[in-house]
């Protein structure tokens, strides 16, 4: 376990060396740029345009990063329950967001009062951790920072430390003297274990590290200063503009003109001007088409070396194919590759200290066992894919076809399956079997098959007997009629399939 001096040094290394970056990100996020900083000129109250990249950038990567899907959880209740009672989903989309921003993220892995098995993200602002320094790394050791501010200027820290076995939280005042570089001791005013040792019960260090890449960079960290460059530009056109607007005015051959002349001047609208006399404006002559042609170069940076395309970008049409789309988000995916390789071990770590907490009460499983996708988050084309998935008929499963019309179209395919089983029985219990696709059809069987379209047809008929559209009697003489039943059957159809709408419906 780290001692209290070995946790303070880790957490003021971390603000003298690591803070820094991740605030100057934070800030970036946010929409606090450097051009805010920028002095006015003299007698000027300068513009300050700032742009809105990086949130945009990291909106997009997290969005288009997409769900996370696991096979084989209907199947785990257990695991499934540890998920609702945690939000998974809420918790992997900060997960992606921390990542994004700070090019790193962090989760904690506790048991509540209840003995309830918990999960949340933590800010890698007040985090640190102590790897084993293998090829395939695990964190040993880790540090959560909280700072009170107190009276007279002081922060009360407390540090909360973990290794692979206990828990133990520190604190002590901050004095204006803890961070003085140049003395070999730093000042502490105080010094207290705010809870003892207590072992945490989670089988191994309880803080799981995420990285964004293998160098820990954020996805706009890379572009900062093409951002600021931006920023600077619009800011210098738009100042440009009101230096026109407030442009002073010059008289040539004027040199009696008084203040009184020019008041009069405007209240006439207007100058008399002698012979040889000119009045103009003093302005500045601006290149506009220059100024223009550096912003779009700027912007077609930013979204170049970020990896993320212009959403507004007319080569986004709506009409465009899925193929089409996806070849202008290629940049994007490989960005998103690269991210869920390294989420993947997160959550498959995850997954190992749940089983692990499980296994105490007689209910683990094997992680390996369940398959980690991501959905990326791609506008859909429903005809295509509709088409796409009817060309599968008699290739794959149904759960397969289903699983490829997506969460917008079958947000749960066993419960979408027992639907279809559902409604084919109450079909089947009427005395008719419907055809089966791409099969032959022995002799006997011929009498009671229906085939889709005369399915079709009677749930049609049934539907506007429903709706009033035809009476009982209209309907039971068009079923009695085109499927060549007798009456009993057809009032045996219109009173089941009646129900089987209703439910659809």
């Amino acid at each position: 376990m780290l001692t209290f001096e070995d946790a303070r040094k880790l957490y003021e290394g971390h603000v003298m060396n690591r803070r820094p970056r991740l605030k100057r990100l934070m800030r970036y996020y946010e929409g606090n740029h450097a051009i805010l900083n920028r002095k006015n000129r003299k007698g000027k109250k300068d513009a300050k345009v700032v742009h809105g990249f990086p949130r945009y950038i990291s909106t997009i990567a997290t969005g288009y990063t997409g769900s996370v899907n696991y096979s084989k959880l209907e199947d785990n209740e257990p695991l499934k329950d540890i998920f609702n009672y945690n939000s998974e989903s809420s918790v992997n989309s900060d997960l992606l967001l921390f990542l994004s921003i700070f090019g790193e993220a962090y989760e904690i892995e506790w048991l509540d009062e209840d003995g309830n098995y918990c999960f949340e993200a933590l800010d890698p602002q007040t985090v640190m951790v102590i790897t084993d320094g293998k090829i395939r790394e695990s964190v040993t050791d880790a540090v959560i920072f909280d700072e009170d501010d107190q009276a007279d200027n002081k922060v009360k820290v407390t540090m909360t430390c973990y290794d692979n076995t206990s828990r133990v939280v520190y604190s002590y005042i901050r004095t204006d003297t803890a961070f003085n570089r140049n003395k070999p001791e730093i000042a502490v005013g105080s010094f207290v274990t705010e809870e003892k040792e207590t072992p945490h019960k989670m089988g191994r260090c309880p803080i799981i590290q995420v990285k964004n890449n293998r160098w820990n960079i954020g996805d706009f960290e890379p572009i900062i200063t093409e951002v600021d460059a931006y920023n600077l530009s619009v800011s210098n056109s738009v100042n440009d503009l009101t230096d026109n607007t407030d442009a002073m005015m010059v008289f040539k051959n004027l040199m009696a003109t008084s203040l009184e002349d020019i008041k009069e001047a405007k209240e006439a609208g207007g100058f008399k001007v002698g012979e040889g006399g000119d009045i103009t404006w003093l302005i500045k002559n601006v290149n506009d088409g220059y100024a223009e042609n550096i912003k779009n170069r700027l912007d077609a940076d930013i979204h170049k070396f970020s990896f993320i395309p212009d959403m507004s970008d007319q080569q986004f049409a709506s009409n465009a194919s899925g193929v089409a789309i996806r070849y202008k988000l290629l940049a994007l995916e490989q960005l998103r590759l690269e991210k869920i390789k390294w989420m993947r071990k997160a959550l498959l770590t995850r997954l190992k200290m749940i089983n692990d907490y499980l296994k105490a009460h007689n209910k683990g499983f094997d992680p390996l066992e369940i398959g980690i996708t991501f959905k990326a988050n791609l506008p859909q084309n429903s005809k295509e894919i509709a088409e796409f998935v009817q060309m599968l008929q008699g290739i794959t499963s149904r759960t397969t076809m289903l699983t490829q019309l997506g969460e917008d179209i079958v947000p749960d395919v066993q419960a979408e399956l027992d639907t279809i089983d559902s409604e084919q029985q109450k079909v089947a219990n009427v005395g008719f079997i419907q055809a089966p696709v791409n099969e032959d059809v022995t002799a006997g069987e011929e009498e009671n098959i229906l085939n889709g379209a005369q399915i079709k047809s009677m749930m049609e008929v049934v539907n506007s007997v429903k709706t009033g559209e035809l009476t009982t009697d209209q309907g039971l003489s068009i079923l009695t009629g085109s499927l060549g039943i007798d009456e009993a059957q057809a009032r045996k159809v219109v009173g089941i399939m009646g129900d089987v709408i209703d439910s659809v419906q």
